[in-house]
């Protein structure tokens, strides 16, 4: 837990060439006007993926199977792990391919309180305003392992994400990711109540202590590294804030 405790497509159009015709007799006719059109679309060709393979060339056959576009998902080990504040992320890499989402969530803590520069150290917790000085490469980098493991499920991206999705409302936001329960919104007790397993809800990891108040975990979604201007002009953040928290 962080805190205390923490296409343009181009169709070539079929232009058959002029054909004169002389004394040819009707159905003749008509069958040199089939062989002319089919000697002009030899040279069809397409750009678009959604106009299927060009006709004369060597791709699959119409109906056939292709690979599937989706960009693929970025392998653990293939994260690079960048910090401008010379962390070694080696440690949180390898619980989270072990799938030790626990302790991986405590590595993930203990990560922020070191980027966060001497005050959070000596404290050992973030205040929210020192957020803003954790530097986008390490933010980044502790983002990309979590979404890495979990297939994109998890990390503070997939939630800011969920948050803005929700109108930036937390309740209905903790109740997206699962943080809540019963009619009256409970906070989950941590940290036995949450769920640190892989068939845990979008965006239920990492956890962020929001007992207090919400701040800090506002401050991480707002961070340089998730945020996207164009979001800031959704509804306020602040304007439906439950009372319980």
């Amino acid at each position: 837990m962080v805190g205390q405790p923490l296409g343009n497509c181009h169709i070539a159009s079929i232009k058959p060439n002029a054909v004169k015709f002389h004394a040819i007799p009707q159905r003749a006719r008509r069958n040199a006007m089939v062989v002319q059109a089919a000697d002009n679309t030899q040279g069809l060709t397409s750009n678009s993926s959604l106009l299927g393979p060009s006709l004369g060339s060597s791709g699959p056959a119409l109906g056939a199977k292709s690979g599937s576009s989706a960009k693929p998902t970025v392998s653990l080990a293939d994260v690079p792990l960048e910090s401008k504040a010379n962390l070694d992320y080696s440690v949180l890499r390898d619980l989270l391919a072990e799938k030790k989402w626990r302790e991986a969530e405590d590595e993930t803590r203990a990560k922020l309180i070191q980027a966060a520069g001497p005050g959070a150290i000596q404290r050992n917790w973030v205040y929210w305003s020192e957020v803003k000085s954790i530097s986008e490469e390490d933010m980044r980098t502790l983002d990309a392992l979590w979404s890495a493991a979990s297939n994109g499920k998890f990390g503070y991206k997939v939630q800011r994400d969920m948050w803005v999705q929700n109108r930036r409302q937390w309740t209905k936001f903790f109740k997206a990711i699962d943080w809540v329960q019963g009619e009256n919104n409970i906070y989950r007790k941590w940290p036995q109540e949450f769920k640190y397993e892989d068939t845990a809800p979008k965006g239920h990891l990492p956890l962020t202590n929001a007992l207090r108040g919400t701040r800090l975990f506002e401050a991480i979604m707002e961070h340089p590294a998730f945020s996207n201007k164009d979001s800031k002009a959704a509804a306020g953040s602040n304007a439906n804030k439950p009372s319980w928290l």
